[in-house]
């Protein structure tokens, strides 16, 4: 890997970020022990631990991958026997997870699966009191101050949402003052910076901010003041719109449905919706449903979920997907992970066979484009890209029976052009404006984690001397 991607990571870093990178090898191997309080779990978010947003959905396929690892320390087999009200099974699991995971570094100790799996152990312990016996509680405890030492400042993200949640649940649970201190103060101080003034959480997946609001929903549930309603009425309204006809989370950046809970929002009423600070414009009328990404991938300093995907859009009419998001399939790195995460896999348009910015790593890239919101009304989106080289501007018209996609790629030289629509259906009604025409492609698409399906797409490739125009028609059926 270059120097100079080593240098940006390093300029973007929040001083943060760069003492928590420093520091982490040597707290991950730490496994504090100190006498354990009296244990009383919470009863505020009983409900919600009854409801939906709660019910495991476990990973498909079958592999070693490191996502499905840190799944597998979650505590939701815990959780999930609790929920079904079976504390003898429910036992078994979390004495079967000590006896076979000793205080040792590694993904059993990681602090976001032992986040995870302290809130559902203490949830489960909530819903069936027989779970907490000596032994179970003596390594709630220990995992507690083990998270403690590591709270994410290295990661960021939904991970320190995380992280406080457990904090604050385990020190109530605990009646130790300081755990829970530390886990509001994180909450405070995170929720300032993560949720953005229109409610979007600004990693820009739909799917993390459904993780993130259902963790804040908990944390409300436990103390009303540690996280202000009109954050979370603001939250469930960007859900709400970028929620497709099917109900599912819009799959821009990464995520799979899996990882969505199932949260209880507000009908999202026709018309359209802008989100100007995370940058998404999406439009429902009648049969109709656009989402646009029209901003910035992520803040600088965190692109590990981002896509270079920036003025790709997808497209529903009549309860089905005309044009689709690939989707992400794995966080593993390699050139399976930079497909589904680079600008040819989406619905806009790739230049000389470079993405949007470069991909490096599972989780990192190089510096961001600069992505601006020109317009946006309920017949027309218009929005722009800036490439090292050349700019790239699409409208989007919206008629009553019709959507036309027009792309100026304006700049110098010749160019390789690439722009692909992926399908939800079998492109039927879809054209081609411009010089280069359309051919069909075989594609992925993954909606969940270690699945794909074989799809399509509509292509126009060709060399071009900008500035240039291309686009689409999309007939309406």
């Amino acid at each position: 890997m270059s120097g100079g991607l080593y240098l940006h990571a390093l300029r973007t870093a929040t001083p943060r970020q760069l003492r928590g990178r420093a520091l982490a090898p040597l707290r991950r191997r730490r496994f504090p022990a100190r006498p354990r309080p009296p244990f009383r779990a919470p009863t505020e978010p009983v409900e919600l631990w009854r409801s939906a947003a709660f019910a495991s959905q476990p990973l498909a396929g079958r592999g070693e991958e490191r996502l499905r690892s840190f799944h597998s320390h979650y505590g939701e087999d815990v959780l999930t026997a609790a929920r079904a009200g079976d504390p003898a099974a429910a036992l078994v699991a979390a004495r079967g997870w000590i006896a076979g995971n000793l205080p040792l570094p590694g993904d059993a100790w990681h602090p976001y699966p032992t986040s995870t799996r302290v809130a559902n152990w203490i949830a489960a312990a909530a819903l069936v009191p027989e779970l907490a016996g000596d032994d179970v509680l003596e390594s709630l405890w220990r995992q507690l101050l083990h998270l403690a030492e590591n709270v994410e400042e290295d990661i960021l993200g939904n991970h320190l949402i995380r992280n406080a949640r457990a904090l604050m649940l385990g020190g109530l649970a605990f009646g130790d003052p300081g755990l829970a201190r530390r886990g509001r103060e994180l909450v405070r101080r995170e929720v300032a910076e993560q949720v953005l003034r229109d409610g979007g959480h600004y990693e820009r997946s739909p799917v993390y901010h459904l993780v993130v609001l259902r963790d804040l929903l908990e944390i409300h549930a436990l103390a009303a003041a540690a996280v202000p309603a009109p954050v979370l009425e603001a939250m469930r309204h960007f859900a709400s719109a970028l929620a497709r006809p099917d109900g599912a989370p819009a799959l821009f950046n990464d995520g799979g449905l899996e990882l969505a809970p199932e949260l209880e929002l507000p009908r999202a009423v026709d018309g359209l919706a802008v989100f100007p600070d995370t940058g998404y414009a999406v439009l429902r009328r009648g049969p109709l449903w656009l989402a646009f990404d029209c901003g910035a991938p992520s803040p600088p300093y965190l692109p590990a979920h981002a896509h270079a995907d920036a003025l790709s859009f997808q497209l529903w009419w009549r309860g089905r997907p005309v044009v689709v998001d690939p989707g992400t399939y794995t966080y593993e790195p390699g050139a399976v992970r930079d497909w589904f995460r680079g600008t040819e896999a989406h619905a806009t348009v790739a230049l000389d066979g470079h993405d949007q910015f470069r991909l490096w790593g599972a989780f990192r890239s190089g510096p961001l484009p600069r992505v601006q919101l020109l317009e946006a009304t309920a017949g027309r989106l218009r929005a722009a890209v800036e490439w090292p080289r050349a700019r790239h501007v699409r409208t989007i018209d919206i008629g009553n029976g019709d959507v036309t996609v027009t792309d100026e790629l304006e700049g110098t030289g010749e160019h390789e052009v690439v722009s692909s629509l992926p399908l939800g259906g079998d492109g039927q009604g879809i054209r081609a404006s411009g010089p280069l025409g359309a051919s069909a492609e075989s594609r992925w698409v993954s909606e969940r984690f270690f699945e794909r399906a074989p799809g399509s797409a509509l292509v126009q490739r060709g060399r071009l001397q900008l500035p240039a125009t291309i686009g689409w028609t999309i007939r309406l059926q």
